[in-house]
């Protein structure tokens, strides 16, 4: 008896889990802060060695807090069951005839489109659209005097620091570590950027004709005739202006303009390009004026910026002179203003009903691939090289990029669309109860 006494103390306690309660995995942010700290390594690897530091006790501290986490008893807590009559009520089935689903019958498909471009359509067209891509840009080195190095070698400063610091001369001279870098980051972009599209492109809807060339005609217009004009007028002005917020206002002016059209009676469609324009020209004026606050410059900056396209010697003047306020400058951007936003109203307005509707994925290619090029470019040189953004001509950089996702955008149109099954396929035969 002593020893089955002394036996029965001994066992172990078992843990019944409460018939009240569920048990859950318990929250916890580890991944969240373990990704947190293998980004900061990455952006450090390019930086600082502080924030590489800084990096790498995040990841620790992440790893440690999910492995804390995997230790018994600590990752899981019990959820308690709502009340019983707060509760589902439980289906009962009744026996009856079920209707078979056949080829061509409505809901006999699970998976909507039937037939999609392959992700290795967006493969190929980036590989085709980087190799086109480089001939804008090494144009522009032939045109501008620098020579076709130089757009080479300000691509290697996107991940190589203190590049910012190298003379123009040294821009334009061949050295081949900074081609082989140049070379790497291309190829891994157009690559990815070609994946990315390739896989996005089944779930991306077609986009109205009214918008499709609201959003690509009216910034590539606006944006060449102020190149030009500016060039013209005051040339040295030209690199005064940041040319990526300078059109993406363009390109909020044509998403507007566009928006306003479809919403206004298609049966005056200048009418509707007029009042879009107007509308337009007043909301693109935002990005401009938050730029010039943001970076110090003060809203009259970019006012008289835009005023330098028509009145000459502006280029002369130093950057404080150009961030006050004059009566003559604001009234002459007024004008420019309101004369190109209301001609490329109309323009649109007039051409519209003539043009025909972009397909999906050139549209998409045409306006997607660019941003996210230029976007991810302006990003990383303004991590590593700050100053070099500046020697960047960006609307021949942007235009490149223009190339680039047409190119890519025509391979995965003119691609084979292969053809999706659906979801399951379901019995041979659905059985059927007699009697019912």
């Amino acid at each position: 008896m002593a020893n089955e006494s002394h036996s029965h103390e001994s066992a172990p306690a078992v843990h019944h889990e409460p018939h009240d309660a569920v048990e859950m995995p318990r929250p916890t942010t580890a991944p969240l802060v373990l990704s947190l700290g293998l980004i900061f390594m990455a952006a450090g690897a390019v930086t600082s060695e502080a924030l590489m530091v800084v990096g790498g006790l995040l990841a620790l501290l992440g790893a440690g807090m999910w492995i804390e986490q995997l230790l018994p008893g600590r990752g899981h807590f019990h959820e308690a069951f709502v009340a019983p009559e707060l509760r589902a009520v439980p289906i009962t089935g009744e026996a009856g005839n079920v209707q078979e689903l056949h080829v061509d019958m409505p809901g006999y498909r699970i998976r909507m489109p039937e037939q999609v471009h392959p992700i290795s359509a967006g493969v190929k067209g980036g590989i085709l659209g980087g190799v086109v891509m480089p001939i804008p840009a090494l144009l522009y080195g032939v045109l501008s005097g620098h020579g076709i190095w130089y757009p080479i070698n300000l691509l290697a400063g996107m991940m190589l620091p203190g590049m910012d610091q190298m003379s123009t001369e040294e821009f334009e001279q061949f050295h081949f570590g900074y081609v082989a870098v140049a070379v790497a980051i291309h190829v891994v972009m157009s690559l990815s950027i070609g994946v990315i599209y390739g896989v996005l492109m089944p779930t991306l809807p077609d986009i109205p004709k009214a918008l499709a060339w609201g959003a690509l005609l009216a910034p590539m217009l606006w944006t060449g005739v102020s190149y030009f004009m500016m060039s013209v007028v005051n040339p040295v002005l030209e690199h005064g202006v940041v040319w990526p917020w300078f059109i993406a206002s363009q390109f909020l002016f044509g998403v507007v303009l566009a928006s306003v059209m479809m919403a206004s009676n298609q049966a005056h469609p200048v009418r509707a390009g007029m009042i879009g324009a107007g509308v337009g020209g007043v909301v693109m004026a935002l990005p401009a004026m938050l730029w010039g606050y943001l970076s110090g410059y003060g809203i009259w900056y970019p006012v008289n910026l835009l005023a330098g396209m028509g009145m000459r010697g502006m280029d002369q003047l130093p950057v404080d002179e150009l961030s006050r306020f004059r009566a003559d400058w604001f009234i002459a951007a007024t004008v420019i203003h309101i004369a190109m936003a209301v001609c490329f109203g109309g323009m649109l307005g007039l051409l519209l009903p003539r043009l025909p509707s972009i397909p999906g994925p050139l549209a998409w290619g045409g306006m997607m691939l660019p941003l996210v090029w230029t976007a991810s470019s302006y990003a990383l040189m303004g991590v590593v090289n700050p100053l070099l953004a500046d020697r960047v001509d960006w609307p021949w950089f942007i235009f490149s990029q223009l190339i680039f996702g047409l190119t890519a955008a025509i391979v995965v149109v003119r691609s084979e669309m292969v053809h999706i099954p659906p979801a399951g396929k379901g019995p041979d035969k659905i059985p059927v109860v007699e009697g019912q």
